[in-house]
């Protein structure tokens, strides 16, 4: 960290702590919109033809998909019915156990959020960037990771996601007794992890867009100062 940016507050572990707030920021943004972005499922389902592979009309998928992430929402109290599908009891507690997962990405997104918008404010003014590089470095270095494991094999990488965030196997459908299963198929699933790493790569780039910009505006005012005020000031002590 550079000198101007200690002497105008700016310190290593403030930087450290604004950085993970803008990226854990980003991360929940993406995974928000997301979840309730439904545009892109509504168009797969005439894609990956889920008519076809699952027996159902698009009216009742789409009536099915929104049921489901209706239930999705922090402030959906109440329990998930899907209109049209039967659900076991596995897969009922594997709904809820997402849920439980969404909530707190909710309240991330929330808590992050404001976070983010005060370290804006704080630094509004202040030739301070070093907090925005580490958040677009930050940002950039997450999909590098997923990206390498998912061209690895995405099937690996989605059942150890499984393994990681769930206590249980009741994420393995058995559309006999779940069929919802026959409207979420794996390339869905891989859409929307990409989706969500190309919306952090965009707050990436904004962050380091940002930092540059800062970074050019007071070396822009240096050379103006220099060029101007502190010349003077050394023609009038050489006087």
């Amino acid at each position: 960290m550079g000198k101007t940016e200690r002497r105008t507050g700016g310190s290593f572990a403030g930087g450290i702590f604004w950085a993970i707030m803008i990226f854990l920021f980003l991360l929940s943004l993406s995974v928000v919109v997301t979840l309730f972005f439904r545009l892109p499922y509504y168009l797969d389902i005439r894609l990956l033809d889920l008519p076809e592979r699952s027996g159902r009309s698009v009216t009742e998928i789409r009536a099915a998909y929104d049921a489901m992430i209706d239930y999705m929402a922090i402030w959906n109290r109440g329990s998930l019915t899907i209109p049209g599908f039967a659900m076991s009891e596995h897969g009922r507690i594997h709904f809820e156990d997402c849920k439980e997962i969404f909530d707190l990405v909710q309240i991330l997104f929330l808590a992050s959020g404001i976070f983010t918008a005060v370290s804006f404010v704080r630094h509004r003014k202040s030739p301070y960037c070093g907090y925005l590089r580490a958040a677009g470095i930050l940002s950039l270095i997450f999909p590098a990771l997923i990206l390498s494991f998912a061209l690895l094999s995405w099937e690996k990488m989605f059942i150890l996601f499984h393994r990681v965030f769930f206590r249980n196997d009741y994420w393995l459908f058995d559309s006999s007794v779940d069929p919802v299963i026959l409207i979420l198929p794996d390339s869905f699933f891989l859409q929307c992890a990409l989706e969500i790493l190309l919306i952090v790569l965009i707050g990436a780039g904004i962050c380091l867009a940002r930092a540059e910009r800062r970074k050019i505006r007071i070396s822009s005012g240096r050379r103006t100062w220099s060029g101007s005020g502190g010349g003077r000031g050394n023609a009038r002590r050489r006087s």
